[in-house]
């Protein structure tokens, strides 16, 4: 023993061993001998200077290693503590300190490492003494020991280790160690130690921020999940609230949710992670309680998961044990999975296990409530759904359902890749699945065998195609029709007959709509109470709605809507069902039918929430068979009633195929002639906004013929209107000024809605045959008439038309501010088609402005809305505004592409449009050198009568023609009698689009007047 060291008589009976050990010292004694020879003396008599101040004794060395008894803990650990802090400081010799193994490393805080790193582990118990008869040296043997010596070699130099039974004796002692950094590291295997020994890490405050690798030592899993959570998609947000409730404190969480939605996957990937963390000392279990049927059984499942040793006896008995087991574990967290058919059992278990075992945190999956208090519930929604919007591969590629399937995909089909033709597809397939896990991992496997467009036309029969081939998959997982049938045989009678009873709704439903349309099963509970255990079993959705806020609405995920409906059409009930479903929403629709047509904002949105429900009725009506007339007049009621939604959200084109199959019923069974007229009257409307002005004349004038013989006059005006529309765009200007003033000689009734339809109408055309100053008047009162009566549908729509009027004037700025605030008001009412309207004439408006970004912009949102809502006049305009936009900024071949898709659209559905569009496609021709192409297309042009009649197009082609002759003058040699001729009619087509009437003006003769006119700067420089 060395002499600094204070003679100390060895401890006795329980003991506290310190080893230490120097990292690297092989390899610093090979490259620096003489500075490692240093070293090792400051390092021997720092450890002993310090051991002379406590009540250790030093047990003996061997090389490098020193062996320490304490006859507590907490002298141990100070002495541990100090000499970690003192080696830091201590006049180590240069060539250590250039060596890696002893160089400086500082933290955000300070010093870290400097010279020699020593490792230090701490045990406790009751060694073995032996006293050397020579020497009078006292040694300590037995397993007491080995275990010491082990803690000491998991570590790292620097590191100071505690066994669990040191720790135990000095966790309430940490104040009067000097506050410590404390960390547990889990249960770990020391060689040649049976059982798995607790480590913990503590360090002086000082030294708080020393980071270590891995220990040296295998860790003892502490869980039966796997640490790597292996391949999981989306979920992110629910990962990090369980995270957040755990770190709050909460002792049980329920995840909910019906079968299919990926509770299971979800708690067992959330468990990996933990474990991964070293955090749950007692370890993160999982327990699959689907097989389970009594509390015994639940308690035998749970007890194998634990690897618990229960013995014999009753439910309670084993609970109790168990409890007891857990409690015996500290921090751990219990997975408990499928429990929604041992609710009989499970709440009561759980209540005791969280008394008796209070560390421990409870996760649970069920598609029920446990009801217990402090439970936290996540219901978990479906995985994420691409935009309705998203067209593009990388858009849709984002969503978390779409992700799932390719993922799935590829391992079904090795070699799969999504591309950008099939990615809406999968858009479509993941959308009609509801984001349910089960149903897109079922649905990615067919891949092996059918491509994508054929899943998704599959869909319709999903209980067949959504098959699992894999034979180790439950009943439940192996297909989507298993994993409802387990949700299905879990409710009682009365409640399987509610369920099958709400398939009959779409799209969502209320409380309301429910007590009056389901029938519940006699002497069973009521429907409110029946519609609450549904919902609490996860079999009914609810949430607040949007449109209507404060109202709740219920709803069905659509792969158990089918299979309630399947179940439904095994009773007897279902045609009194459906028919007490269209008498409540076709009355509903009744009284909207007024608010809404006159644009009412809480109509509409009344409407738009029961788009769905009023289409069910059409439906079931056209599904009868053989048709009756009760059966055609719901169909045709409910198309007529959803008109003002349609119009305002789109697509137009939905209900088209429902009213040719209604009206060709109604042509033999209908004994209602004036709703047969409206019908026809909505189906022309239809075909007009899809551009088919063909078939909109047909239907329209059919309508007024009906209208006409019944006396309908108020009928018959709004039809005359809708006529002249019609021939407005077939170019027809002359017939749409007759029909215009046939309406207007007709009366409106007190109908001051229909008054502003035609006023409004009039300006237009007006605009059409005299100019924008003309149509302004008339613009400005159908504005006031239709803000007067609350529509605001309407309202949006001549804001456009009156900015259009203004900004073709040339009054802009003005038109800017009309258009944002029709923008805004579209974008409140949730009217589709007034944003498309009002971003495309910002676009123009812009455009003018000479802001041909900002336009394009408005313009390519406008083509992709207008695709969607089926409005091909909107689509049409939108491509030929792209292609001023590109044109103005000198990129021709791009302009010309939009141009081309303008025409080819509009020539069918706007003849006016068409020409204007046709003119810039010339234009945009000769100005990149296509001169014989530009003369023939304005050459074939100017045949066109429009030409000669319309003002704006006449002065329109007059000034595009100019660019022809500027090609001519750029070609011709300077001073040459053709050069000058050429000049001299620049000249005169640019002083005459200077001067243009009123009439002839046009924000597109004002756009390219400034373009010829920077051209021929260019020349003249």
């Amino acid at each position: 023993m060395n002499a600094l060291a204070r003679p100390m008589e060895a401890p006795s009976g329980t003991v506290a061993l310190v080893f230490t050990d120097i990292q690297g010292s092989t390899l610093l004694w090979e490259r620096c001998s003489t500075g490692m020879r240093l070293a090792l003396e400051l390092h021997d008599r720092i450890l002993r200077t310090l051991l002379g101040t406590t009540s250790g004794y030093e047990v003996k060395t061997q090389g490098d290693s020193f062996m320490v008894a304490f006859p507590t803990v907490s002298d141990a650990m100070r002495w541990c503590l100090d000499v970690q802090e003192v080696l830091l400081n201590a006049p180590w010799p240069e060539e250590l300190l250039a060596q890696p193994e002893g160089a400086v490393e500082r933290g955000p805080h300070g010093l870290l490492f400097r010279g020699l790193r020593v490792r230090m582990g701490v045990h406790v118990g009751e060694p073995e003494l032996r006293v050397d008869s020579r020497t009078g040296q006292v040694d300590y043997v037995g397993r007491m020991v080995n275990v010491a010596a082990r803690v000491a070699d998991a570590g790292h130099g620097g590191q100071v280790l505690l066994s669990g039974a040191a720790w135990a004796q000095v966790a309430g002692m940490l104040e009067r160690l000097g506050r410590p950094s404390v960390r547990v590291l889990g249960n770990f295997r020391l060689k040649g130690i049976s059982e798995p020994v607790p480590l913990l890490e503590v360090l002086p405050l000082s030294l708080a921020e020393r980071r270590f690798e891995s220990l040296r030592v295998q860790e003892e899993r502490r869980g039966n999940l796997p640490e790597d959570a292996g391949d999981f998609i989306g979920r992110e947000e629910e990962l990090d609230t369980l995270r957040l409730w755990l770190s709050e404190g909460a002792r049980l969480i329920t995840i909910m949710g019906p079968g299919g939605m990926g509770k299971t996957r979800l708690v067992t990937h959330f468990g990996s992670l933990e474990l991964g963390t070293r955090s749950w000392e007692g370890g993160v279990w999982w327990c699959d309680l689907t097989e389970a049927k009594t509390l015994e059984d639940i308690c035998h499942v749970v007890g194998q998961a634990l690897g618990a040793h229960l013995s014999s006896g009753s439910g309670e008995d084993l609970v109790g044990q168990l409890g007891r087991a857990l409690s015996g574990r500290g921090p751990a967290l219990v997975i408990l999975d499928n429990l929604e058919h041992l609710l009989e059992h499970v709440p009561a278990t759980l209540r005791r296990w969280i008394v008796l075992a209070p560390q421990a945190r409870f996760l649970v999956t069920s598609q029920e409530s446990l009801r217990l208090a402090g439970e936290r519930i996540l219901d978990l929604a479906p995985l994420g759904l691409p935009d309705e919007s998203a067209r593009t591969l990388e858009a849709i590629s984002r969503a978390e359902a779409v992700r799932l399937f390719v993922r799935r995909a590829e391992v079904a089909r090795p070699g799969f890749e999504l591309t950008e033709s099939e990615a809406p597809l999968v858009a479509d397939i993941v959308r009609r699945l509801d984001g349910i896990a089960l149903a897109i991992e079922l649905a990615a496997a067919r891949t092996a065998l059918l491509g994508v467009g054929q899943i998704r036309d599959r869909l319709s029969k999903r209980f067949d195609l959504l098959r699992s081939g894999q034979r180790d998959a439950v009943a439940r997982q192996a297909t989507l029709r298993g994993a409802i049938d387990w949700s299905w045989n879990l409710l009682d009678v009365t409640e399987q007959a509610v369920l099958a009873q709400c398939s009959v709704f779409r799209g969502g439903f209320t409380l309301e709509a429910a007590e009056a349309v389901l029938a519940p099963v006699a002497g069973g509970p009521d429907v409110l109470e029946s519609v609450q255990a549904l919902r609490s079993k996860s079999l009914l959705r609810a949430g607040a709605s949007e449109a209507m806020p404060g109202e709740l609405r219920l709803g069905m995920y659509e792969s158990i809507r089918e299979y309630a409906s399947a179940r439904l059409a095994e009773t007897e009930d279902s045609a009194a069902l459906i028919g007490r479903q269209a008498d409540f929403y076709l009355s509903m629709a009744r009284e909207l039918r007024g608010p809404a047509r006159g644009g009412g904002v809480e109509a509409l949105r009344r409407l738009m929430l029961e788009r769905e429900n009023l289409l069910a009725v059409c439906d079931h009506g056209l599904a009868s068979w053989p048709p009756t007339p009760e059966s055609v007049k719901r169909s045709l009621d409910a198309l007529v009633a959803l008109e003002p939604d349609i119009a305002s959200r789109g697509p137009v084109g939905i209900t088209l195929p429902r009213l040719d199959r209604a009206l060709e019923q109604a042509s033999t069974l209908s004994q209602d002639s004036l709703l047969r007229a409206e019908a026809l009257a909505v189906r022309g409307r239809a075909w007009l906004e899809t551009g088919q002005l063909a078939a909109a004349r047909r239907d329209l004038e059919q309508a007024r013929a009906s209208f006409r013989t019944l006396g309908a006059g108020v009928q018959e005006k709004r039809i005359l209107v809708d006529l002249s529309i019609v021939a407005r765009h077939e170019g027809h200007v002359d017939e749409a000024w007759r029909f215009i003033q046939e309406a207007r000689s007709l009366p409106s009734g007190r109908d001051r809605w229909l008054e502003a339809y035609t006023v409004g109408n009039l300006g237009i055309i007006e605009q059409v045959r005299s100019g924008p100053g003309a149509a302004v008047p008339h613009l400005h009162a159908a504005l006031g008439l239709f803000r007067a009566v609350g529509d605001l549908t309407f309202e949006v729509l001549f804001l456009n038309n009156l900015a259009l009027a203004i900004g073709e004037a040339g009054g802009t700025a003005e038109a800017v501010r009309f258009l944002e605030e029709a923008l805004a008001k579209a974008l409140g009412a949730g009217s589709r088609s007034g944003q498309a309207f009002a971003r495309l004439n910002l676009g123009c408006c812009l455009l003018d402005a000479d802001r041909p970004s900002e336009a394009s912009e408005h313009l390519e949102a406008v083509v992709e809305l207008a695709r969607q809502l089926g409005m091909r006049i909107v689509e049409g305009c939108a491509w030929g505004e792209l292609g001023r936009a590109f044109l103005d900024s000198g990129v021709l071949e791009v302009a010309e592409t939009y141009l081309m898709s303008a025409t080819s659209i509009l020539t069918q559905v706007s003849r006016w449009h068409a020409l204007r569009f046709s003119l810039h496609l010339a234009a945009s021709q000769a100005s990149r050198g296509a001169v014989e192409e530009a003369r023939r297309s304005f050459s074939a042009l100017g045949s066109a009568p429009e030409l000669e009649n319309d003002p704006v197009l006449r002065e329109l082609a007059s000034l595009l023609r100019a660019t022809l002759d500027l090609i001519a003058l750029r070609a011709a040699a300077s001073g040459s009698p053709e050069a000058e001729q050429s000049r001299a009619e620049v000249h005169r087509r640019l002083e005459r689009a200077r001067h243009v009437p009123l009439e002839g003006a046009s924000s597109d003769l004002r756009g390219w007047l400034r373009i010829l006119e920077a051209e021929l700067r260019t020349l003249k420089a």
